[in-house]
């Protein structure tokens, strides 16, 4: 009897033992675990030779978060974007791009000034380009079920003018279900009548609905 009494005995211990640990690793998830903090940036675009603010300039960050285009004020915002350092990069047709770095604080603004310098070159009806096809392609990365989303774009880019072009960009707007995100490429030279066949794919935060060539931009061989 006094054998039986020893044997259950050591197995309450080991059950209380037990619970014990697992109450423990749930308190340290507890307080390891908690919701992420955000802050929100915002800025304005300018010209770096007249001050004037820049509409409709395509404005990124690294580490990524949103994309989004200034509006006709050279302003942006992007709200609700994890705490943490960023570059922050503005460009646009007709201008050069250039980069900022700032940090955002949890639960604060803050502000970021981009001035861009004019480049030798302009909007042309020389360039045609053109979006030939386009898909979305959902990735599934994990056993939750939550897929990252990729766009994959064709396009086609043809000088119809007269005398080669040294240089091209290409402009895309690409309309999501949650918003719109911009995309732009850069060609070498086309000479006249020639057309470049190309593609690029970007990742979305949603399904794409449509796919659009928003702007171009070219530099002529006798640019200076």
């Amino acid at each position: 009897m006094w054998l039986s009494n020893v044997r259950v005995s050591g197995r309450s211990f080991l059950l209380a033992a037990l619970l014990l640990a697992a109450g423990a690793l749930a308190g340290c998830d507890d307080e390891t675990v908690g919701p992420e903090t955000q802050g929100t940036l915002t800025g304005t675009v300018e010209s770096a030779e007249t001050s004037a603010p820049i509409p409709r300039a395509n404005v990124t960050t690294s580490p990524p978060t949103q994309s989004v285009l200034t509006g006709e004020d050279g302003t942006f915002s992007l709200d609700n974007i994890p705490t943490g350092n960023y570059t922050v990069t503005a460009s646009k047709s007709d201008f050069g791009s250039r980069s900022v770095t700032v940090r955002v604080e949890e639960g604060q603004t803050t502000n970021a000034s981009i001035l861009l310098e004019p480049e030798n070159g302009a909007e042309s009806d020389s360039l045609s380009a053109q979006v030939t096809s386009w898909l979305n392609d959902p990735i599934n990365r994990d056993s939750t079920g939550a897929d990252s989303i990729f766009v994959d774009v064709e396009y086609r880019a043809e000088n119809v003018g007269e005398g080669p072009i040294s240089r091209y960009k290409v402009f895309f707007d690409i309309e999501t279900t949650e918003g719109s995100s911009q995309f732009e490429i850069e060609g070498d030279s086309l000479l006249e009548g020639e057309a470049d066949l190309g593609g690029f794919r970007k990742y979305v935060r949603s399904e794409a609905q449509s796919v659009e060539v928003s702007d171009t931009f070219i530099e002529s061989s006798g640019s200076d």
